[in-house]
């Protein structure tokens, strides 16, 4: 099959466009009320907050000018998503992040803290380290410069022509560095506030220092990373995100699951005086009203069975019950297979963390989802200098009992092939893959449209009027 047609969205079978929507179908809130059992208490607060319909300038998406900008003014100044804590567990594990022409050292130390540091040796400026690695101390692999795990000086070569370096004076500079959650997150700015202060609300909401308060899909250290996938894409960073913070787009890019999900009655929250977060929440179990033949309960059940839970697919334990709906029998089948795949209570557990999707983004670019049918986070940067490039990151945490299992190794999705290929992701495959087809595409009809204007809808696409209006409050400083 040609890979450009491998996860394509299907032309429309017939003539007929589907039916009109005057009014959003489900109040999502209404519907998490309605469930077995109740949600975190944070889904059912509202923002209410509307940021108008102004468009956007296209040319933000391409021009060369605008991402030296976001160089300059942005990367350089924003918390960001650099490492999971538990890929670099032992002292001397040493984890490499990059950001355009950036690069950090993350080094667990020997008591078990965390420091960052540039990477580059002090003499000719060589990276000290290529990729992640273990490292009983720093070492540059040009001439031999070396520092101990904690950034000082240790050893020159030929150290009677370096009379003129002392060793206080040369320490490795670091870079502020903060954990939450199991994720480690770095800071070129010295003067930027905490990492809590710049969360803002995101922060109480998942639990400040408690998140499995909230729920066991809100605490990622009770995970493991078990696949992390990266793809480079041509489309800029921005165009790739945007493709994962709203969900208008899935009846007509990912069809096979608007049985199942009734896109247009996402729940979208912005908040006041909140610049750096912005959450949605996906509800399941109901089908799209833009369904030309609304498929039957049973039918809903089946699609979700068919996408998630093959072992329930045909099966007596799979067909409705009597008073049941397609959302509560997610429920029920879903609290039966993960814990036989997980050996993990999900007795007690909200539908709503259970089966639906709740995602945030944490500007400007790490979208965690609390979620157990889809406990994932994306992160996506800028490759390079190259506004018309990214780096595209989707990385899969699952539960686990007794013994932490090893992260997984990162697997690379080539240029010229699918996710499908690699078939670690369950039914989100098909979706990454449609994805991956339409992103692309999206760049370059930004570029045969210019100059003009995104039109972005009022409510649906508020995530991205939201996290835009915070890029510009940032390059406009």
């Amino acid at each position: 099959m040609d890979l450009a047609q491998k996860g394509s969205s299907p032309q429309w079978a017939e003539p007929d466009l589907p039916p009109v929507e005057t009014q959003r179908p489900h109040d999502w809130q209404e519907v998490l009320r309605r469930d077995s059992v109740a949600p975190a208490p944070t889904l059912l607060e509202s923002s209410n907050y509307d940021l108008g319909t102004e468009s956007l300038d296209s040319e933000r998406y391409f021009s060369q000018e605008f991402h030296d900008l976001e160089v300059k003014k942005l990367w350089t100044k924003v918390w960001q998503y650099a490492a999971w804590s538990f890929d670099i567990p032992n002292p001397g594990d040493v984890s490499v992040y990059r950001i355009v022409d950036r690069s950090v050292l993350i080094v667990r130390q020997p008591d078990m803290s965390l420091k960052a540091f540039i990477n580059s040796c002090l003499h000719r400026r060589r990276e000290i380290c290529e990729s992640d690695t273990h490292r009983a101390q720093l070492r540059c692999p040009y001439h031999g410069f070396t520092w101990s795990l904690e950034g000082d000086l240790k050893w020159v070569p030929s150290q009677w022509d370096f009379t003129h370096v002392k060793a206080e004076e040369y320490s490795l500079p670091q870079v502020r560095v903060e954990e939450w959650n199991g994720f480690i997150f770095i800071n070129f700015d010295e003067n930027a506030p905490s990492l809590i202060e710049y969360m803002g609300g995101m922060y109480e909401q998942w639990g400040g220092e408690h998140p499995e308060s909230v729920g066991r899909g809100w605490d990622f250290k009770s995970k493991y990373k078990a696949v992390h996938l990266q793809k480079i894409i041509k489309c800029n960073w921005k165009v790739c995100m945007e493709g994962f913070i709203e969900s208008l787009h899935v009846l007509a890019s990912h069809p096979q699951i608007s049985a199942m999900v009734p896109e247009s009655s996402c729940g979208y929250d912005v908040w006041p005086n909140e610049p750096h977060f912005s959450r949605f929440h996906s509800i399941t179990g109901m089908a799209s009203t833009t369904l030309r033949e609304p498929p039957s309960e049973q039918e809903i059940l089946d699609a979700f069975t068919g996408s998630y839970l093959p072992e329930h697919q045909d099966t007596d334990f799979g067909q409705l019950r009597e008073g049941e709906t397609a959302r509560i029998a997610f429920g029920r089948l879903a609290r039966d297979a993960f814990k036989k795949r997980y050996d993990v209570d999900v007795e007690g557990i909200s539908e709503a963390e259970l089966i639906d999707g709740t995602e945030y983004l944490l500007f400007p670019n790490f979208v965690p989802w609390p979620s157990i049918l889809n406990p994932i986070v994306y992160r996506f940067r800028p490759l390079n200098n190259d506004p018309d490039w990214c780096i595209w990151e989707t990385m899969l945490f699952l539960p686990f009992d007794g013994e932490r299992p090893p992260s997984c190794e990162i697997t690379n999705v080539g240029e010229d092939e699918s996710f499908e290929d690699y078939g670690l992701m369950g039914a989100l495959d098909l979706i990454l893959q449609q994805d991956a087809v339409q992103l692309p595409l999206v760049q370059s009809g930004l570029k045969a449209g210019a100059p003009g204007k995104v039109l972005l809808a009022q409510y649906q696409e508020a995530r991205i009027r939201h996290y835009n209006q915070t890029i510009d409050s940032y390059l406009a400083r």
